[in-house]
This record gives C-alpha cells, structure tokens and sequence, in this order.
C-alpha cells in the first residue's frame, strides 16, 4: 500500500507540473536561503564554545559610576591578575593579555612582523589551544620563551624543527622557541601569531593599578559562584587600594562570562546587553520570515490545487478506502515534494556557499553526518509536509463520494478565506523585510556620509614601530612633494580609546568627576586633520606648545567656563595651558553619543603618522615615503593605509549585514512572486469557464484582468497596512541602537507600496492576460 502512494504522489507530482516546479522551487530557495543563515547564526553561537570547560573562565571588566553614567571598560590594571591569584580561594587559573599589535621577530638575516601576546604560563590552562609540538603541559615554562602558531614556524623556519630554537622579539630580546601550536581557527575571538612570555612586556611597561592596559582571564574551580567570587574580587581590591565606601561604590569589578563575549560586547549601566548578538537575532528572524514564506506558499499551493482532486477522491471511498488512508495519502505526498525541496535546496547551498563565505568573510562548511545539522533537516521536512498535508487530508478526505460525483461538491470556494490570509502574511513579511533592508541601506549610507568633524579623505596613515627619530622621519617626508601635513598620534582618531578622569582645569570643582578622551598629538595635527578651530589658535613648535591642551566642544560646555582658552591644565601629571577649542569630532563608532575629547601635545607619545596628501599626487607621494622609509627603517616592512579605509572597517558590519539584507530579502519577495504566480494560475484556470462566458457575452480583455487582479491587489492592500506598521516599529529600535541615524521618512514606504503593487500586477497581468486572450469555444465545448 505504501507503495502505491509513493506511486501516486510521483504520478500526480508530474501531472502537475507547472504547480509542482513553483512548490519545489519556492521551497528549495527559502530553504537554501535558511540554511546560509542557519550557516552563520551557529558559527556566530559556536565562537569560543571549543575551550574545555569554557563555562568556568570568565572576562574581568571595570565598571566606572560617576554622575554622567556608567562608563565600562574592558581592560584591568596590571597587578589585579596577581592579587586575585593570591587571594581568591575559588580561582584555579588567572591571567592577563597584553595586545601589543604587530611586533618584529628577526631569525638569522630574515625579519617578520607577526601579530602576538604577552602572557602568563596559565593563558594555556585556561584556553584550550592545541600544542602541536614542545612542552605541551607548560607550553611557557620561563621567561625567555615563546609559543608560535604553525604557520608562522612554517614561514620561519620551513621544514626545521622550531622546538628550542632562538629569535630576537622586538629588536633587543633573545627568546627560545618552547612550544608549536595549531593555527588559531575562525572560532577563536583570540586571534594571535605567537604568544610570548609577560615577563618580557614588563620591561616596557610598569605595572600600576593606575593603568588598565590588559585583559584578564580566569578560570575557577568546579562549584564557584560568579556572584560570590566577584564580590570577594571586589571586596580584596577596595583593602589593598584602602578604598573608601564612597570610592568602592563608584568603582567595581564585573565578571563576565567568556563565552558570551564575543557576542555581548555593548555594557549599558555596567551589564552586557548588546553586540553582535543583535545581528545574531535579526537574522534569526529573518530566517524564521524567509522559511514561513516558503512553508506558506507550499502550503497554498498545496490546498489550492488538493481542491481539484475531488472526483479522485469520491472514486477512492466509492471503492473502499478509508478516511485514514486517504489522509495518510495525501501526507505522504507532502511529505515526498518537501523532500524533494530539501535536496534542492541541499544542492543550491553548495552552489552558493563560497560566494555567501566571500561575503561574510567565514569559512563556513557543512557538516552533513552531524546530528546538529541532520536533525533540523529532518524537522523541516516533516513539519513542512505535515503542515501543508494537513487542511487537503481532514478536509478532502470527509468529500460526500455521491455528491462529488455528481458533480455538485461544492469545492470551488472550499479554502479560499484560508489561501487568502496566507497570501496576506506572506505579503506583511514581505513588507516588514523590504522597509527593513531600504532602512539598513539608508543608515548605512548616512554613516558613510555622515561629516565626522575633519576631513578624512586623502589622509595617510603610518605605523610609527621602526622608526627611532620620530622628527628626522617628519622633515625627510616633508620634503616629499604632494605632502602638505604631518602629524603624529597615540592612537587612531577613529578609535581613541584612553579614558580617565584626571584631566584637571583650572577652576574644576574639587570632587568633579568628567572622564575624558585623551589623544596625544603632535604639532599640525590641527591642520592635518582638517579640523575647525574655533577658538584660539592650533599647536606651533615655536610657540614650543609640548603638554598644551586643544578641546573640542562637548569637554568645553561640561567645563562651563565662559572662556576656557588660557586655563591652565594638568594631565597625567604634564602642566599646559588651553589654547583652543575645535568643532566636535567623533572619536568612536556612531552608535556612541558625542563624548568631551582633549588633544594633548606630547609628539614623544606616538604610535603612528598622519599625512595628508594632495589628491592628485598619491601615488608619487607613496613612492617617496616608502624610499624614505627602507633607508630610516630597513628592518620593518613599510605599511600604510588610508584613513578613510579605517572608517569602513569600523562600519564592515553594518555593510556586511545590509548586503545580507538586501540578498535576502529579495529572495523573500521572489518566493513571494512564486507563490502569487501559482495561485493567479490556479485561479485562472479555476475561472476559465467563468473568462469564457463573460468574453461571449462582450466583456473585454482589460475588464477581465481588473475582475482578476482586484483580489490580489486588495490582499496586497491588507498586507500594507498590517506591515508598515510593523516595520516601523522594528526599524525604530533598530535605528535607537545609533547615537546618530537616518530618518524613516515617507519615501521608504511608498518605494515599499509602489513595488509591492507593482510587482503583484504584473505577476497577475502576465497571468490573467494568457486566459483573457484564450479562444472561448476552447473551454466551453463540453457545456
């Protein structure tokens, strides 16, 4: 018996085969497209899930309450890894990263400048790395050693055997090679070359409560409780800093768990609510959305053309089949198209997955024997074919066989209230997703063009590692042609980073707290810049201007002197003065409010070069610098890059999630189109005796295609005014999530409608027209 339905299902999937291509079709593309979804989404969960017992190591973070808010940070004071190794009973390992960038390792004649850490022997108890060669119980036995990834042994070594072997880090320090790790893989948020020895970064940098450089780890024993142990953390640190009770309430420590890191790293009011856990969800969704659009159009399509079968049906019970097995027929039947549809959509993955990893820069593969993945496959299947087997197996299968074949069954309006709310949430999904990926596009566009207060365009950006005399490299490009400015900065501007509260002004209230972005500039950083000086004048050398101050506007309001120029100031113990004042600028991403910002003249403190470059004159300028630079610093490879490049990676996210958009929702709208497509031809077949009739009588070609398309064109109607609703309210907490955004405005809706409209009508004209035009006598002959 059953393989008399299989018989049956195949026979009747070929019979119908223009119907049966836009089911298989629809649902293999919506399903293709949740798969690449589901591809990433897992990826994006799965990021440091591979540590052993990762639910035991937590990230220290410092939360800072003052009277402007909370302000977090996700870098400690060097000591603290020490004292909590010491005094907290419950933790079993701790350490602290320090992120030093690129750094030079020479072997023999040959330099490399890979990316690496400084840390404690314990990182490697903590993380789950894998040793490939060496000391694989204590990959960092002294101070002297080193751990390389294998690619980078590779690229220094060849086929040599590193273990035990010597290179200079950093110009002046002989480490031995000790241990060989595998390749760091995409799901590991620590991304690194090497990881050398802490001992060696504290020959450079002084270990003092008052600066938090370094992240640190730890991972507990089996049976702590976060809370309590964060409560000791912070209850020994306010003793050994002899905090007072006002001091230790503004002042904490927060533990958060590592592996949601990655995902959650937006703190508001002290707590991780955000990152890219957004993306995360909004994608889920949007993989939810495409699979329902193309669960409901199989399911129309399923009802829709089950109705015509009602002869079949009334033969099958005059003969003896059983209500149960007719359902049971017509499950299978679902069941095998939703099969088929998946092996499609297997197909058309394959097919996409290299572009869809180009896109999202991943390596995403699939894993066909893993049950992570073979069990949703299975899910979706059954479920989809149950679902849309269900309404033509419990109604079809209670037909009254006599009247049916009589002909009197009555079928022709039989689902309609169902096949039209269908198409009506297809449709409002569709809407919610167009308005959706037109916002994304229209934030994203407004960040791109959004003025930052300077000029980004045309400056070059160059890392100052390698070079020894900092003003000899500035005179020799000065006289470059096509340079017009350069300066020098601790940081990038795009990203400044350094936040205390000890900048001091003259006239400050004496328990004023204001923490304050400090970058620390050279001369002409003003002019390099671009920026607008409102106020005073910009750093000179003559004026020998070294520990003098510029603000911006924001730090200038919340000092609320009327005149700020000439205030004497004090930052980190460097004695200046205020001599100007700039427009705003924004030092951090767009989601971030507008923050008090200070310039620091200190040209000593610099860890790159900014020069601006006349437009026209690029690549003669790039020529001269790099000339420059293989005579000033042969040992390090010359890079740069071009600020305006700086602000598109700060933004690659939000690019990358509004091509995802855009890609997906279009395939949205055309499963959409598929599914109207097969139920316009459903309803013109259905009516074609109907079109027949009304052409005899003298109707028209156009009012037969207004008497079709009205209907459609009224659910489309329906669907806009449910589904700009929706969207605005989505699309409003989405653009909340920016400091600074793009409105909605009407546009956005009436590019929506208009193509909503459009698209329908002419899905139906193309449809409607076919039947219109037909030969009446073609379709009454047997009346």
């Amino acid at each position: 018996m059953f393989r008399n339905y299989l018989f049956v299902a195949f026979r009747n999937f070929l019979r119908q085969g223009f119907f049966s291509f836009l089911n298989v079709g629809g649902l293999a593309a919506g399903l293709a497209c949740t798969f690449l979804i589901y591809l990433w989404v897992m990826d994006e969960l799965n990021k440091d899930k591979f540590h052993t017992e990762v639910d035991r190591v937590y990230h220290v973070a410092t939360n800072i309450y003052n009277s402007e808010g909370t302000i977090t940070w996700q870098d400690t004071p060097g000591p603290l890894a020490e004292e909590i190794r010491n005094n907290i009973p419950e933790v079993e390992h701790v350490a602290h990263l320090a992120n030093d960038g690129p750094r030079l390792i020479q072997y023999n004649d040959t330099n490399f400048l890979p990316a690496g850490y400084f840390t404690d022997p314990s990182f490697f108890q903590i993380f789950s790395f894998s040793v490939l060669k060496g000391n694989k119980s204590n990959p960092l036995p002294n101070p002297s050693s080193i751990v390389l990834t294998a690619s980078l042994a590779r690229k220094i070594f060849g086929d040599v055997d590193p273990i035990g072997k010597s290179l200079k880090l950093r110009s002046e320090n002989d480490v031995v090679v000790t241990a060989v790790i595998d390749d760091i893989t995409d799901q590991s948020s620590l991304t690194f070359d090497f990881v050398a020895h802490f001992d060696i970064h504290k020959k450079y940098r002084e270990q003092q409560w008052g600066n938090s450089d370094y992240n640190t780890f730890i991972k507990f024993k089996d049976g702590f409780n976060a809370s309590e142990a964060q409560t000791k953390i912070n209850k020994h640190i306010a003793k050994v800093l002899a905090l007072t009770e006002e001091e230790q309430a503004r002042f904490k420590y927060y533990l958060q768990p590592f592996a949601d890191r990655y995902l959650y790293s937006s703190f508001e009011n002290g707590f991780p609510v955000s990152g890219r856990i957004k993306y995360v969800k909004i994608f889920t969704v949007v993989a939810i959305f495409i699979l329902l659009i193309a669960c409901v159009n199989f399911m129309n399509m399923a009802t829709a053309r089950a109705v015509v079968r009602h002869k079949e049906i009334g033969v099958r019970k005059v003969i003896g089949a059983q209500r149960w097995t007719l359902m049971f027929q017509f499950l299978i039947e679902s069941i095998m198209v939703s099969a088929l549809a998946m092996l499609a959509a297997l197909f058309l993955v394959e097919i996409l997955l290299p572009f869809f990893n180009t896109l999202v820069v991943k390596k995403l593969t699939i894993h066909y024997t893993q049950w992570d993945f073979l069990l949703p496959i299975l899910g979706i299947i059954l479920t989809t074919g149950i679902l849309a087997g269900l309404y033509p197996a419990f109604i079809l299968s209670r037909v009254n066989p006599v009247r049916v074949l009589k002909g009197v069954s009555g079928s022709a309006s039989q689902g309609l209230i169902l096949r039209r709310a269908l198409v009506v949430f297809q449709f409002v999904i569709s809407v919610v997703l167009i308005v959706s990926s037109l916002v994304v596009y229209k934030q994203i566009d407004f960040i791109q063009s959004k003025d930052l207060g300077y000029d980004r365009e045309n400056v070059l950006v160059i890392p100052a590692r390698g070079v020894r005399n900092y003003d000899l490299f500035k005179n020799q490009l000065s006289t470059i042609s096509g340079i017009t400015h350069i300066s020098t900065a601790g940081e990038s501007i795009i990203q400044i980073n350094n936040q205390n509260d000890s900048f001091w002004w003259e006239g400050k209230e004496e328990n004023r707290e204001l923490y304050v972005r400090t970058l620390t500039v050279g001369y002409d950083f003003v002019e390099t810049m671009g920026f607008t000086l409102l106020e005073g004048r910009s750093f000179s050398e003559a004026l020998n201007d070294t520990t003098n101050v510029i603000i911006n506007q924001k730090m200038a309001a919340l000092m609320g002197a009327k005149n700020p120029v000439g205030l004497s100031t004090i930052q980190w113990g460097l004695k200046g003065k205020i001599i100007g004042v700039v427009g705003d600028f924004h030092s951090r991403s767009l989601t971030e409010d507008m923050e008090p910002i200070i310039l620091l003249c200190y040209p000593n403190w610099t860890s790159r070069f900014y020069v601006r470059i006349q437009p026209d004159k690029t690549n003669e300028a790039l020529a001269g610098i790099e000339n420059i630079w293989k005579k000033t610093s042969p040992a390090y490879p010359f890079e740069y890059t071009f600020l305006d490049s700086h602000y598109e990676r700060l933004y690659r996210e939000e690019q990358v999630i509004g091509k995802l958009a855009l890609g997906f929702t279009f395939m949205a709208v055309l499963i959409s189109g598929l599914g109207l497509l097969g139920l316009a031809a459903y309803s013109t077949e259905r009516r074609k005796k109907e079109i027949s009739v009304r052409k005899v009588l003298g109707a028209t070609v156009s009012s037969l295609i207004t008497l079709i398309s009205k209907e459609f064109l009224l659910l489309a109607l329906t669907a806009l005014c449910i589904g700009c609703p929706l969207a605005y309210y989505f699309m409003t907490m989405f653009l909340q999530g920016y400091a600074y955004h793009t409105t909605m405005g009407y546009l956005v809706f009436i590019l929506t409608g208009g193509g909503l409209l459009t698209l329908t009508l002419l899905i139906i004209l193309f449809q409607v027209t076919r039947s219109a035009v037909a030969n009446p006598t073609n379709n009454l002959r047997s009346e």
